[in-house]
């Protein structure tokens, strides 16, 4: 758990932030809901909402009211649920944000499940356990870079919930892998393994970057391959792998949302949406389609994730930007 100085500062100084920013908050309400607003704009006066009920929800509302966790090897995965329901829930309303998902996949429920997640946008890591808990109804395993984390609250909400950080240099990684091989084995038909095969953040800059330092390496056939999916990351399948071999039983669930990276609107090599959607796609592979062998793995899922960049093409065309005009939204009660 944080300690108790740096997690009260953060609620006296959240506290502060959110009384001396109400002005600019209503003003951002105001600037969402208006017409004839530019994207950017529109996308910036979102980030700043959601900033605000992230101080709210996990800072200062913090445990409070949030119901009481199982015992077990993974109870506090209830707290980080409700949180993350409050956030996803009452949050995205205040900023206008309507979360279009598709029909979860069924999954048998004798097996755990190894969901394998695209990064792109604020906010998405924790979008993406919320999905878990609420549409797969799996408590969620992973690892996570100490970075992702950025506030006391929240790392006692993820810190609870069964989230192990990782330094990611060399030791670090060699590390992360040998948990993530403890978390497969030991993993609950009840739980669902979650990792972000890119690694980072997608942004146009570092895409270019993966793609310099794949071919200084000499993969160009791999860097050819992420030359033609400008919408994602290159992939890192070691940890994907060190799972899918772990768990042999485990179905394969590849998530992704195409929306969140919109609200930043700067580094993208694709046209930002201002219509507030964050769309969610499914992808669910049976355990005996998928490939445990190292390279079989590594060359399938790149295949996955060329679906995914074909999705997200399709998904932000312009015919589906007319048909997902912005909506008022009436302001949601603060949560309890």
């Amino acid at each position: 758990m944080t300690p108790l100085l740096p997690r009260l500062a953060t609620v006296v100084i959240g506290g502060i932030l959110l009384i001396v920013g109400a002005p600019f908050l209503v003003i951002a309400r105001m600037v969402v809901l208006a017409p004839g607003i530019p994207n950017a704009v529109r996308n910036r006066a979102r980030l700043l909402l959601l900033g605000a009920a992230f101080l709210i929800v996990y800072e200062l509302a913090g445990s409070s009211g949030v119901e009481g966790q199982r015992f077990g090897r993974q109870g506090g995965c209830d707290r980080l649920a409700a949180l993350n329901r409050r956030f996803y829930g009452w949050g995205f309303a205040v900023a206008g944000i309507r979360l279009v998902c598709a029909p979860p996949p069924r999954i048998a429920v004798d097996r755990p499940v190894i969901v394998l997640a695209r990064h792109a946008g604020a906010f998405n890591s924790a979008l993406m356990a919320h999905l878990i808990a609420s549409e797969l109804g799996r408590d969620t395993y992973t690892i996570a870079k100490r970075c992702a984390a950025i506030t006391p609250g929240l790392r006692d909400a993820y810190t609870a919930s069964g989230v192990v950080f990782c330094r990611f240099d060399a030791e670090g990684k060699t590390l992360a892998l040998q948990q993530l091989r403890s978390q497969a084995v030991g993993a609950l038909p009840t739980d669902a393994l979650l990792l972000f095969p890119e690694g980072t953040n997608y942004s146009v800059k570092r895409w270019h970057q993966a793609i310099t330092t794949l071919r200084a390496d000499g993969r160009h056939t791999h860097a050819e391959q992420a030359e033609q999916c400008p919408h994602v990351m290159p992939i890192h399948p070691a940890g994907a792998w060190m799972l899918a071999s772990s768990a042999p039983t485990a179905d394969v669930v590849v998530l992704a949302q195409t929306g969140l990276e919109d609200l930043a609107a700067e580094g993208l090599g694709y046209p930002p949406r201002g219509c507030g959607t964050v769309d969610v796609g499914w992808w669910h592979i049976p355990a005996d389609q998928v490939p445990r062998e190292r390279d079989a793995f590594s060359a399938w899922l790149r295949d996955q994730w060329r679906e995914v960049d074909a999705w997200i093409a399709t998904t932000r065309q312009p015919e589906t930007m007319k048909q997902a005009l912005p909506l008022p939204h009436p302001t949601p009660a603060i949560p309890t």
